[in-house]
């Protein structure tokens, strides 16, 4: 009998044990992303660090991000289609922003950021997101002209001679085929890296460049947090060829 009251104990303790495990289990992902909201004086220390990996980018549209932003924050739209790219990119090609960043993302009231966040999240990148969005931000903000540029506009500015820095952030082997002239070439994962930044001037517009826009956006990322005044080449260098070519009537 006693043998048996033992053996009924164990199975006892084994079961709750066991429901202990799966409760543990099911309950963060009810509503995983809440322990991913931020609030505005968390993004703001880590905009200031100098020392924390941050990114944090701005999903609201170009409109609403041009006319007021916290200062250090990127734009990207991260779409479904955008999102998956991004993630893709940035973990083949900067596996240490993907381990070790801090990402957040800032929509109007949180609610696409949060689903971002989560998608990003489920991918393999964690992501935070500022709670409650830009409509509980009442400090001042700063502006931004125009973070995208066609080809068009821009080989009327070259023409016109416009003080530029053409930054091209494809790997070298890339610029075998096509680049445009003038543009100085530091690679994606270097722009990343400590002083990778150090040669990129803060006093002019920088035109950042890559094979089809995708990796000139990530790039943004960094070049915002050291305020940067970045127009990413739309369509990137696929774009670029194309109005050559048009220019040369063929």
């Amino acid at each position: 009998m006693q043998t048996k009251n033992v053996g009924i104990i164990s199975s006892i303790i084994i079961a709750i044990a066991v429901i202990g495990v799966i409760t543990i289990g099911i309950s963060p992902s009810e509503d995983t992303t809440d322990k991913y909201a931020v609030d505005l004086d968390t993004v703001n220390v880590l905009l200031q660090s100098t020392d924390a990996d941050v990114a944090v980018i701005d999903i609201r549209t170009a409109e609403q991000y041009q006319f007021g932003h916290l200062d250090g924050a990127a734009h990207d739209i991260l779409d479904s289609t955008t999102l998956e790219k991004r993630v893709k990119t940035i973990q083949s090609r900067l596996p240490d922003v993907a381990s070790t960043y801090n990402i957040v993302l800032i929509d109007n009231d949180g609610i696409q950021a949060k689903q971002a966040a989560q998608t990003m999240t489920d991918m393999g990148i964690l992501a935070y997101y500022l709670d409650g969005g830009m409509n509980n931000v009442n400090e001042s903000l700063i502006d931004h002209s125009q973070i995208v540029i066609d080809s068009k506009e821009l080989m009327q500015r070259i023409t016109a001679n416009e003080e530029l820095y053409l930054l091209d952030v494809r790997e070298p082997s890339e610029l075998l085929d096509s680049k445009i002239d003038g543009s100085i070439n530091i690679p994606l994962a270097e722009i990343f890296q400590p002083n990778g930044m150090d040669e990129i001037p803060t006093d002019k517009p920088v035109i950042v460049i890559c094979g089809s826009g995708n990796r000139a956006t990530i790039a943004t990322y960094a070049l915002a947090q050291e305020g940067i005044d970045f127009q990413v080449l739309e369509g990137g260098m696929n774009s670029w060829n194309i109005q050559i070519l048009k220019q040369s009537g063929m």
